[in-house]
């Protein structure tokens, strides 16, 4: 059986470790053979890396902090070159420390992998806010298109894929403030003959706004560079229609308007993300 690699990426926020995610990894029916946990600003400290340690066993786990751009894509990137350095090839499970997966999640994961042959593996989530299921994504025969101006249903702690995908794709995009699961899906899906299985069941919970950050507030700065930086990247394969969806997207969702993006991506033409450069 192929090895797995649980990847997690945290500011950090220990609670949330300690209580939410890192719970649902010891809790599953298939262990992973490694934790590996990047903290975007500051490392874990002594005390606290113990109880991370104590929490997960017999589970190993590496702690590193991110060494490249600050944010989730740096973060993950940081681990994915840590993983890159100690397997051949592997599993790459990603968890936010703030989701949950449901005991069955990887068991069911590697069980649809095709022993191996998988380069993803889709399992459905539950997006839950205040305690309350707000809808269950459940991907299938999912196609690049479909992430051009929403998301079926492929999240970050619902990301399954074998290490030689992300090595071909130069894993995620360094300083991308958001999309990142968007950015990651249109570009596995650009390569031919990309082998794909879908669980068809929720086994994730994404708890939406457990945690309030500038990131997700109407207008915010943070919302408009990251819708910016994602246009930038992907525009070009939108349709007049497609793009025009994006925008009506944005105004209802985020409250940002067209050209408010716009003036954003002409204020920063000559500072714009590099999309999957990491090997």
């Amino acid at each position: 059986m192929m090895d797995i690699v649980t990847l997690i990426a945290s500011i950090p926020r220990i609670e949330s470790l300690l209580n939410v995610s890192l719970p649902s990894v010891i809790a599953q029916t298939c262990l992973p053979n490694r934790i590996v946990l990047v903290t975007d600003n500051v490392p874990l400290t002594d005390q606290e890396l113990t109880a991370v340690k104590a929490l997960v066993a017999p589970i190993q786990v590496t702690a590193l902090i991110n060494q490249r751009a600050q944010g989730a894509a740096g973060s993950w990137n940081t681990g994915l070159i840590y993983i890159d350095n100690q397997f051949e090839d592997c599993y790459v499970a990603i968890l936010d420390d703030d989701d949950c997966w449901h005991p069955n999640h990887l068991d069911q994961c590697i069980s649809l992998s095709e022993q191996g042959r998988a380069d993803v593996v889709l399992s459905g989530i539950a997006v839950v806010q205040e305690g309350k299921l707000v809808i269950a994504n459940i991907p299938n025969n999912i196609v690049q298109s479909d992430f051009l101006i929403g998301n079926p249903g492929w999240q970050g702690s619902n990301t399954f894929c074998r290490l030689q995908l992300l090595r071909k794709v130069g894993g995620f995009s360094d300083g991308l403030i958001s999309s990142n699961d968007k950015d990651l899906a249109i570009r596995i899906l650009s390569i031919p003959e990309i082998v794909i299985t879908y669980t068809q069941i929720v086994t994730v919970t994404w708890n939406l706004g457990m945690h309030s950050n500038s990131l997700s507030a109407n207008g915010s700065f943070q919302k408009i560079k990251g819708c910016a930086q994602f246009l930038s990247l992907h525009g070009k394969l939108m349709s007049t229609d497609q793009l025009d969806k994006y925008f009506e997207r944005t105004l209802s969702k985020f409250n940002i308007t067209k050209q408010v993006i716009l003036n954003e991506i002409n204020a920063n033409k000559d500072n714009k993300i590099v999309a999957g450069s990491l090997f």
